[in-house]
């Protein structure tokens, strides 16, 4: 500051017994010898009271302005800077643009002109989270503190511990944590493609009847549709010969084990025998095979077997649990063989599909963290793990696809549903976390309101990223296991706005 604040300002709060005392740099020794000024006698430089766009906003330290005629203590270009050239007031007064109220240029004053914008300013927003020498940038979708105002060095003082109770205040302990870069991106909930079946028959036919419908959740062995086939009767004629042949070598195989007992054939007579009965055994089995992969199941083979019937009409059975998706087949459509009838997903096995710019796929590693949000319930978080980080890019839209597997056993997502993918990534700097209704802009800096005693706040400024859920990762400003107020954090910035500006001077604004 260029000044040092030394002033007691009683404040009527909602109680009417809250004291802001300023104290500058010399602290609370200071105050006790401090003499009272106006409220309209503080200076708060850098106050903007309609500051444009979070990312169109000259932020201090945030932005490079090199070779940029532009004054970023003051935020008003370098040149007409009368702050820091002084020589140039009698210039500005001499035509006129003088605001004598707040001894700056008229053309300067965003007090008296909130509208007040220069070109410098429109600038694009520039991304947050990176480090410089250890330390934070804050993303400019916040508003920058001012480097100097009358928030230094000032704190809240209740007349008694009854009044501070009465006010409802309460404090929340900020905790230590790691910094996390957040990616954000379209997604949507696809089936696992690992875990899907497709349904075929190994004979041309044709669909007569279908039995299930796409979205049926169907079991192992159920009838999915009925089929007509002219190869099947060939399979099943086989199957009856395969099966007659086997019944006659094993009977011929227990001749010869009882005459082998008594010493009336040779061993090579047995072993032959055994030979012609496994050979027996090997096409029984493989016409059973046959008749499974067409689409029938054990029970309708034995029925064949036992009875001998022969029919061109089949059921297809499902081979595995499943979902129906798609039914390919129409009725009435002819089928060559190994075509696909029907396709079967695992409705517990889910992929998120999110598509990321280039630069986002470069921050991506499998075996990340993916939490999914869907449009339609956004309440509804379900988390997923990287299994695939796409190599190459859309030649259309140039993003790739990150994949996640679900791995919520219980969630409850249907494939087909879009949402937003959020990759959240720690980069092993420290933050503090604080409740985001703690944070307020109080005109010129945001700040956060420190217990120092059950009658004390000391409203501190703090640099921040925005954060996943109800709190701000703190860059600076607050320090692990402070105290920091969240409700009446409002009330307490509405006290310090109108004492340290003029009451009125200003509208209360959200952060950022």
């Amino acid at each position: 500051m260029k000044h040092i604040l030394r002033n007691i300002l009683p404040l009527t709060a909602a109680t009417g017994l809250i004291m802001l005392i300023l104290s500058g740099c010399a602290g609370d020794n200071a105050a006790e010898e401090a003499t009272f000024v106006p409220a309209a006698d503080i200076g708060h430089d850098g106050f903007d009271p309609d500051p444009a766009e979070p990312e169109q906003a000259m932020a201090g330290s945030s932005i490079d302005t090199a070779g940029v005629d532009w004054c970023r203590e003051h935020l008003v270009p370098e040149s007409e800077c009368t702050k820091c050239d002084q020589t140039l007031i009698q210039k500005f007064k001499e035509t006129g643009d003088w605001c004598a109220s707040h001894g700056l240029p008229e053309s300067h004053c965003r007090i008296c002109n909130p509208e007040i914008r220069f070109p410098q300013e429109e600038i694009p927003r520039s991304g947050g989270g990176k480090s410089t020498d250890g330390e934070i940038e804050v993303s400019l979708y916040f508003r920058p503190n001012a480097s100097e105002c009358a928030t230094d060095g000032a704190y809240i003082q209740f007349a008694s511990a009854n009044t501070a109770e009465r006010t409802g205040l309460t404090v929340q302990t900020a905790r230590g944590s790691r910094h996390e870069s957040i990616i954000e991106a379209p997604a949507e909930v696809v089936f696992d493609e690992t875990e899907a079946v497709v349904i075929a028959s190994i004979v041309p036919a044709l669909v007569s009847r279908w039995l299930v419908s796409p979205g049926d959740v169907v079991r192992e062995g159920q009838a999915l549709a009925v089929l007509q086939s002219s190869e099947i009767t060939r399979l099943e004629s086989t199957l009856i010969s395969a099966c007659a042949a086997y019944e006659v070598e094993l009977k011929e195989l227990e001749r010869h084990q009882e005459m082998i007992g008594k010493n009336l054939i040779s061993q090579a007579d047995f072993d032959r025998q055994q030979a012609l009965t496994e050979q027996a055994r090997a096409e029984f089995v493989s016409a059973r095979s046959l008749l499974l992969s067409a689409g029938l199941d054990d029970s309708d083979i034995d029925e064949i077997a036992s009875s001998g019937n022969l029919s061109n009409r089949f059921a297809l059975h499902s081979p595995a649990r499943g979902i129906v998706i798609e039914r390919v087949a129409r009725l009435g459509q002819l089928l060559e063989a190994g075509k696909a009838l029907a396709v079967l997903a695992d409705p517990t096995s889910m992929w998120i599909e999110a598509r990321l710019t280039e630069e986002q796929l470069k921050n991506v590693e499998v075996g990340g963290e993916l939490i999914f949000e869907s449009d339609g319930r956004g309440l509804n978080r379900v988390g997923g793990e990287i299994i695939w980080v796409s190599r190459f890019l859309d030649p259309d839209n140039r993003t790739g696809i990150v994949r996640a597997k679900v791995i919520d056993p219980n969630h409850e997502l249907h494939a087909g549903e879009f949402g937003r993918a959020k990759i959240v990534q720690e980069d092993g700097l420290d933050v503090v976390l604080v409740p985001k209704d703690a944070v307020q802009w109080e005109g010129c800096c945001n700040v956060v309101f420190v217990k120092e005693t059950i009658q004390r706040y000391r409203p501190r400024k703090v640099r921040f990223f925005d954060g996943d859920g109800p709190f701000y990762q703190i860059a600076s400003g607050v320090e692990p296991g402070e105290e920091v107020v969240v409700d009446g954090a409002f009330l307490l910035k509405t006290e310090l706005k109108k004492s340290s500006i003029g009451a009125g001077c200003c509208s209360l604004e959200p952060v950022g």
